[in-house]
């Protein structure tokens, strides 16, 4: 899982972690099932009052997820989402400085009462989910960074296992 809050470059990397991870995982947005509008079945999820379906639209992420993964493929997911929001998988932060954030979603046409809820979820993030990766650079060098922690969490995982099974 990767996440971050608004602005923080999640869909801009999407197309680089594709290009550079062909057929090794599989990459999908959050934001991919919904249409350009923000609606998912014709429900604008990115509003408060669509809080009480923001569950099950992360347990529909999490279906879809394990679904793909029973090919034996991993799955890369990003997300706005806390890891107490989606509870399965390994977490990293794709994080940018509040001014790079505030600027980004201002270009958007984000009211300020958006930008400052982007903000505070920001903060939020940054204290449930430390690791990072900085989405303030090139969409290339976020997805690098990215597949870097993905080949060190598997590197980690398997050295673990072997001195495990040494000892």
């Amino acid at each position: 899982m990767v996440t971050g809050a608004p602005g923080s470059g999640k869909s801009t990397v999407v197309p680089e972690l594709v290009r550079l991870s062909p057929g090794n995982i599989v990459v999908m947005d959050m934001d991919e099932l919904l249409d350009d509008h923000g609606r998912l079945l014709g429900i604008d999820i990115a509003t408060p009052a669509a809080a009480p379906i923001w569950p099950a639209y992360n347990a529909l992420w999490l279906r879809i997820t394990e679904l793909i993964r029973r090919s034996g493929i991993p799955v890369l997911l990003l997300s706005p989402g806390l890891p107490t929001e989606l509870p399965e998988g390994r977490w990293l932060h794709l994080d940018i400085p509040d001014a790079v954030r505030r600027k980004r979603l201002a270009a958007r046409g984000w009211a300020e009462a958006q930008i400052a809820e982007a903000l505070a979820d920001a903060a939020e993030i940054r204290k449930h989910v430390p690791r990072s990766v900085r989405g303030d650079v090139s969409p290339e060098r976020s997805a690098k960074g990215i597949l870097d922690w993905i080949r060190g969490e598997r590197l980690g995982r398997t050295l673990g296992l072997w001195g495990r099974l040494r000892s």
